[in-house]
């Protein structure tokens, strides 16, 4: 599955004295309206494009044990932001504040499998974070606990100074994902303010510059 933002389609309303597509900007002198269409999202990060994937995997319960050894190795390990971890871990809820807005997206029933668990509980507990930012004001906590346990750092790449991940080998997979999406956050925090969306139902997470609901998605 494609982890690029997803944008709404624009439908143009028609002209009130002609059938033609309606337009934003409009020129009183022909009666015709040219549609504007919003500026094209960019394509996400690498780090960004890696945390969706797991989302998106662990959601459509496409995500196992052995396809979780390649997300980790192929996103994390291969890219330099960690060493391979000896064991993947996640705790019960409970530990952090932010877990009240993780409980909404775990099931009645949690899963017998210890992997299908660990990872259900990982994605709740991301999602619960990258929820917080759509509250007034912002809980964004999240993002001060990552750089403070140094899971995040600032680098020079090129000529610029940029934010990676730098999860640790110990780390519990939720804060190894969470990661991925602080390093983006801290770099680009607008885009992250003006196109978020999380569903409050199903805990999709998508990019969407003119949402009609910030908090639902097509599918709920």
């Amino acid at each position: 599955m494609s982890t690029r933002p997803l944008l709404r389609n624009v439908l143009a309303a028609k002209s009130e004295s002609t059938s033609d597509v309606a337009p934003v900007s409009s020129n009183r002198g022909s009666g015709i309206r040219r549609a504007v269409l919003p500026e094209p999202l960019p394509p996400p990060s690498d780090a960004l494009a890696a945390a969706l994937t797991f989302l998106e995997g662990v959601a459509s319960r496409r995500m196992c044990r052995e396809e979780l050894r390649s997300w980790i190795d192929r996103n994390l390990v291969q890219s330099g932001y960690m060493a391979r971890p000896w064991r993947i871990q996640e705790p019960l809820f409970g530990a952090v504040p932010a877990d009240k807005h993780c409980s909404s997206f775990l099931p009645e029933i949690p899963p017998t499998d210890e992997t299908a668990a660990i990872l259900v509980r990982t994605r709740a507990r991301v999602v619960g974070h990258l929820r917080g930012l759509l509250q007034s004001p912002a809980d964004d906590r999240f993002l001060s606990a990552a750089i403070f346990a140094g899971r995040v750092r600032r680098v020079v790449v090129g000529d610029t100074m940029q934010w990676v991940p730098r999860p640790r080998s110990h780390d519990i997979l939720s804060d190894i994902v969470t990661s991925l999406f602080v390093s983006d956050i801290l770099g680009r925090r607008e885009f992250y303010a003006q196109n978020l969306c999380v569903c409050d139902t199903c805990g999709r997470v998508r990019f969407d510059p003119e949402p009609p609901q910030r908090n639902k998605c097509f599918f709920c």
